[in-house]
């Protein structure tokens, strides 16, 4: 045990000397590295507590118009703006690291599948992130719609039930699954629907869905 000892005191003396001497070789690169290190530290602290909230502010402000226009359903307004306000596209590219820049990217791909441009707003909804269960189920299923409008229904129904998967809640679930259901309606299989409809049966009866979906699975029980 004395040896072991005394062979760790050595080690970690040997690795010390090491060290001090690695120092006085190198000490003018380890200065500059030591320097430019603090800087970029300064600067992430900078963007974070000074630069972020200021650019959010200023997006939150020049957003105001577009989410007027966006509630009286004036989707080209909101999306694009005029010569006296942004729309959500100016916003969610120029504050794009902002939380009101990601936000301007959802409303943007609502504004152009209303326009009926759905690869714009298949765009700008995978641009768009967020955690929030449920915002982040609808913008699944609104990218689900985007597909849908092209025809494009295997990737439809990949979106619908992703955002039936998102998060388990008892309102919006049997909602996707009802849309899920009837997109494979659309591609005629009937079985697949019917497997959709009979878990809203099952599992949310309460639903909106559930009340009234026993004439769905009697549909496509034919």
């Amino acid at each position: 045990m004395a040896e072991e000892k005394e062979t760790l005191g050595e080690n970690l003396q040997d690795g010390l000397t090491k060290a001090e001497q690695f120092f006085e070789d190198n000490q003018k690169g380890v200065l500059i590295g030591g320097g430019i290190i603090g800087l970029i530290v300064v600067a992430v602290v900078y963007a974070l507590v000074y630069w972020l909230p200021q650019e959010n502010l200023k997006a939150q402000k020049a957003v105001y118009m577009a989410e007027f226009a966006f509630a009286k359903d004036s989707f080209n307004l909101a999306l694009n703006g005029n010569a006296a306000y942004k729309g959500f596209s100016d916003v969610a590219n120029k504050y794009s690291w902002t939380k009101t820049g990601n936000l301007a990217n959802y409303y943007a791909g609502i504004c152009c599948l209303n326009l009926k441009k759905y690869d714009d707003a298949i765009k700008y909804l995978d641009k768009f992130s967020t955690s929030d269960a449920i915002i982040g189920a609808l913008k699944l299923s609104t990218t689900g719609d985007a597909y849908s409008e092209q025809g494009k229904m295997d990737e439809a129904i990949k979106y619908y039930v992703k955002a039936a998967d998102f998060s388990e809640n008892d309102n919006y679930t049997p909602y996707f699954l009802f849309k899920t259901g009837m997109a494979y309606e659309k591609q005629k299989k009937n079985a697949d629907a019917k497997k959709l409809y009979e878990r809203i049966r099952d599992q949310y009866p309460m639903s909106d869905e559930g009340r009234d979906i026993e004439k769905y699975i009697a549909r496509v029980s034919q």
